[in-house]
């Protein structure tokens, strides 16, 4: 909190925002369908996988409102100098996120996946609202054969104790 405005400016990285965060109420924090722990998102995304569920792998992704209200207003492209409205960016996310779900069910759906491991390739980022854990690795049991480097998820977000995917690779 800086001394002379009273407003929040998180680190990222080595750098500091050049904007200000609201911090929102925890009202306005929940998400829906969102799993209670990392590793309830991981059972949950193996469970839905097994089932070839799709409707709870999209639950389990950040949903419009969610974006719009908490991640959005963080996220860089959100200020100056690039100034994105919000349905610039729904529009890029939400339809490559939901094709890299249905990637994803048609790779892995009914299939018997374990994950093994996990590890993302940046340090979690800290939005005020919610810490982006950015670019996921798994290395899982696909049928009972090993496999690495998997990318089942790309980022995560986490609210509180609430877990949620960000986006389905499309690659």
């Amino acid at each position: 909190m800086s001394e002379e405005t009273g407003d929040f400016e998180a680190p990222v990285g080595s750098r500091e925002r050049s904007y200000r965060i609201e911090e929102l109420p925890p009202a306005r924090l929940r998400l829906s369908g969102a799993a209670a722990s990392l590793d309830d998102l991981i059972l949950t995304l193996e469970v839905a996988l097994a089932g070839h569920d799709t409707t709870r792998l999209l639950d389990l992704m950040i949903d419009e409102r969610e974006y719009r209200e908490i991640l959005y207003p963080a996220f860089p492209a959100a200020h100056p100098p690039i100034n994105a409205g919000f349905e610039t960016l729904w529009v890029t996310h939400f339809p490559d996120a939901y094709r890299g779900l249905m990637l994803l069910l048609g790779t892995y759906g009914g299939r018997d996946v374990r994950v093994l491991g996990l590890r993302f390739d940046r340090p979690d980022q800290d939005f005020v609202n919610f810490v982006l854990h950015e670019t996921s690795h798994v290395a899982a049991e696909i049928d009972g054969v090993r496999e690495d480097d998997l990318r089942l998820f790309g980022s995560v977000v986490r609210v509180g104790d609430q877990w949620k995917v960000l986006s389905y690779p499309d690659d």
